[in-house]
């Protein structure tokens, strides 16, 4: 059993039919759960609490490694059986923890900038190289009647999303959310410029309002309906943009940029996918050999063809590929550019406490300095 996120779920189940074609006597079946994270790495902490042998690999966010190796939840992974020499450096460190692998990359990840295409030729066609471009390029349309379509959405729900938009905030301002000793750093001047100008974008209407309730999947969902002109996101979001289904109205009309800051090109946070070998699940010599299978370049390229970043770093250079997917070029200096999230074992408490207290300071009903002078004293607690 292949537990994966629910999300472009239909890609897993074709790898899992190839794979069990060549491998009949050693089938893999996919387990679909909830592409929400939360409650996604809830359920997986939960069957392993228990033991549980339902999932034989899992398929960890790369924040989570860390959690589940010191944990016993997941088994150690032999470097020399598990090679990631010709793979991304940045996924391929993050499957470690205290030097030891748990985690075997599988996707990356890191957010960039989708803009309509369209709508940005009404006011000269120029891509937004910074946040004060994007705010005026934004203002700019909004003179046009026609024009309807809100500036910028995002998830900033009490959840995964907010606290992924807040942690690129802070970082883009020079400050951090843990420093290297693993200790939180909230309560520092940087941090409080970091989340106000989160604060503000929202304030001034540059980030729609409705990105207070979304998580990422809707503000999807909301720019394949033609109701933004910027949207933060990953590359898995571009083959629902793109769709020729009738399923997106913007389709044809979508441009792929890097994510904007103050100052130019921002820090994107980077994620990804990394495969865990069950410490309670069966077959494990098969499994083995599955999550070598998904890592290698054949099948990492119809990963890439189906809408995932892959992690097999010379597809980024393959004509070929790019040709198919014209946006790998802008996610490779995206992955290049982005910054591991914070790394610790106890990384899902730091969410959801981060996600908690930020969520009335977005809306604008507390002061930045003030919640994360609380939040610096509590994540001090908690990570002692």
């Amino acid at each position: 059993m292949l537990a994966v996120p629910d999300v472009n779920a239909a890609a897993w189940t074709k790898l899992a039919a190839s794979w069990n074609s060549a491998h009949p006597t050693e089938p893999v079946t996919i387990r679909a759960l909830s592409a929400d994270p939360t409650v996604r790495h809830d359920q997986l902490a939960q069957d392993a609490a228990a033991k549980s042998g339902e999932n034989t690999i899992l398929a960890l966010d790369s924040a989570w490694v860390a959690e589940f190796g010191a944990k016993g939840w997941v088994q150690q992974l032999d470097p020399a059986t598990f090679p990631t020499d010709t793979m991304l450096p940045g996924p391929a460190a993050a499957g470690t923890a205290d030097r030891v692998r748990y985690g075997y990359p599988v996707t990356a990840e890191a957010s960039v900038l989708y803009y309509r295409k369209d709508l940005l030729s009404r006011v000269g066609g120029k891509v937004p190289t910074t946040w004060t471009e994007l705010t005026a390029t934004c203002d700019q349309l909004r003179t046009q009647p026609e024009v309807t379509a809100g500036c910028y959405g995002t998830g900033l729900r009490a959840s995964d999303p907010l606290t992924g938009n807040v942690i690129e905030a802070i970082n883009a301002a020079g400050g951090s959310v843990l420093g290297p000793s693993g200790q939180p750093t909230l309560g520092t001047a940087e941090a409080a410029v970091g989340v106000d100008r989160l604060v503000s974008a929202v304030k001034i209407g540059t980030i729609v309002a409705d990105s207070l309730t979304w998580d990422d999947g809707e503000a999807a969902e909301a720019f394949a309906n033609g109701k933004l002109i910027f949207l933060r996101g990953p590359l898995v979001d571009a083959r629902m943009l793109e769709a020729t289904d009738g399923s997106s109205s913007v389709a044809g009309r979508v441009g792929v940029a890097a994510l904007v800051g103050p100052g130019g090109a921002a820090v994107p946070n980077a994620g990804g996918l990394q495969l865990s070998l069950s410490t309670y699940g069966r077959n494990d010599t098969t499994a083995a050999d599955v999550i070598r299978w998904l890592g290698t370049p054949a099948t990492q390229r119809e990963l890439a063809a189906n809408g995932f970043a892959p992690v097999q770093a010379g597809l980024y250079q393959d004509a070929a590929l790019v040709k198919q997917v014209p946006t790998l070029p802008v996610f490779d200096a995206a992955l290049a550019s982005a910054r591991p999230l914070p790394v610790t074992t106890h990384y899902a408490e730091l969410n959801q406490a981060i996600a908690a207290a930020l969520v009335p300071v977005v809306a604008g009903k507390e002061q930045a300095v003030t919640v994360l002078t609380g939040l610096q004293t509590k994540l001090t607690d908690l990570l002692k």
